[in-house]
């Protein structure tokens, strides 16, 4: 029998996502039922998570977003409250094959860069456990940049509705095409995990920007004795940014620097074609640098992580990290998470007008201000505060309530995506989130 939606309600694209998200995990579910039912090998197992989630901004003119570069709109300017910005629903497929061999899919549904809900191949990798305590992995895996990156998608494992996008905003590679060697020892009571993952990513994000991620290193060492856990990581990767905003910018800059030079004015043709040579993000090596800390003594809980990026071509300098508290009272867990963004804004060179015929003296003109403007959007700082609680209404079911005030610094848009012509730098911002996170 057909069925109908009710009367009044329309079936809205996230829904629409989801609820096919969901079709395609029961009927994963059902093929692997019938293959472990068929095959004494290998031995599968089927999981699933996802996130129902709402929230509220009173910024008119940008839209709260779970990133920047993978996310189109959210709440604010396009609508005051948002159902995509959290909302997700994930499958995870293990297969056992036995004799240290293994292998895992996970497909995850979002609201992506292109505004549609399609599922995506997360993960897809083939494991094989060489010894106890040694392994190796190819395929797509996880980017393990910072210290919840394996649960990022999972929000019933973290403590916050979203991470703080101060930090987890940094780097939007999620996985990696390549291998994974993680290597596990005991020291004395504590365990040691050493991680080494190297591979490549390209992938496409908001406003037509392809972002390629080439010759990726990323190394985590993590450290766990009792209640305390230690992790630093490393992250090298050669950066590429193909976009309908920076080619032209860079390609501009370069082209107005040869016309300068040859119609007689050296010194603006040089600093313009300077100018486009330090800024340009092709190939571009990138670094970063990360700590954290894990302490759950009794009740309590307390998170911390920082990282530092180094400069690289129009990316600044930058530093982030964030702290949180919580402590758990039976089925609720109240949280409090200060976090901050401080980017080094790039001084602007910019190219010499004096002397210039009134043509080209435009022309530079105009490069000067798109290079002003890139060099802003692409140095975000701010602070924030949020106020969380968490219950745990059933089991494997997870309520967050949540509330964040967000600073802007100066000639900063900060996190926010979607920023319209009208959005005055500075200022700040209340959110309020709800999520129901569960697992099965």
């Amino acid at each position: 029998m057909p069925t109908r939606p009710l009367p009044g309600v329309e079936h809205s694209r996230p829904a629409r996502g989801l609820m096919l998200a969901g079709v395609a995990v029961v009927a994963l579910g059902a093929h692997a039922d019938v293959v472990a039912a068929s095959w004494s090998s290998p031995a599968l197992s089927l999981h699933g998570f996802g996130t129902l989630g709402v929230v509220r901004s009173d910024q008119d003119d940008a839209d709260v977003v779970s990133n920047t570069y993978l996310q189109p709109n959210g709440a604010g300017h396009t609508r005051r409250w948002d159902f995509g910005v959290d909302s997700k629903l994930g499958g995870q497929l293990n297969a056992d094959f036995g004799d240290g061999w293994s292998a895992v899919v996970q497909v995850v549904t979002k609201h992506r860069y292109d505004n549609s809900w399609t599922p995506e191949i997360e993960w897809a990798n083939v494991k094989y456990q060489l010894t106890p305590g040694l392994s190796l992995r190819g395929g797509r895996t996880v980017s393990p940049i910072f210290m919840l990156s394996d649960t990022a998608n999972v929000g019933y494992a973290n403590p916050w509705v979203r991470g703080p996008q101060e930090l987890y905003g940094m780097v939007p590679i999620t996985n990696l095409d390549g291998i994974d060697l993680a290597w596990n020892t005991d020291i004395g009571q504590a365990t040691n995990v050493f991680q080494a993952s190297f591979g490549s990513n390209t992938f496409d994000a908001v406003d037509g920007l392809r972002i390629a991620g080439k010759n990726s290193w990323i190394l985590s060492n993590t450290l766990e004795y009792s209640f305390v856990a230690v992790r630093v990581g490393y992250l090298r990767v050669d950066l590429t940014f193909d976009g309908n905003d920076l080619d032209p910018l860079t390609d501009g800059l370069a082209g107005l620097g040869h016309s300068l030079a040859t119609a007689g004015f050296p010194v603006a043709g040089q600093r313009a074609m300077a100018l486009a040579r330090r800024y340009d993000i092709d190939d571009t090596p990138v670094e970063i640098f990360s700590a954290g800390l894990r302490l759950t003594p009794g009740n309590w809980l307390l998170l911390a992580e920082w990282a530092r990026r180094a400069d690289a071509g129009l990316i600044p300098k930058t530093h982030a990290g964030y702290v949180t508290v919580g402590y758990r009272l039976r089925q609720l867990q109240p949280y409090v998470t200060f976090a901050k963004l401080d980017s080094q804004t790039h001084a602007p060179q910019a190219i010499p007008t004096g002397g210039l015929p009134a043509p080209q003296a435009t022309a530079a003109d105009a490069a000067n201000s798109g290079l002003a403007a890139a060099l802003q959007t692409a140095a975000p700082s701010q602070q924030s505060l949020a106020l969380g609680l968490r219950w745990d209404a059933l089991n494997a079911v997870a309520v967050k309530f949540e509330y964040q005030h967000v600073d802007l610094e100066s000639d900063s848009t900060g996190r926010f995506g979607n920023v319209q012509p009208a959005f005055q730098p500075g200022g700040d911002a209340d959110l309020f989130s709800v999520t129901v996170d569960f697992v099965f």
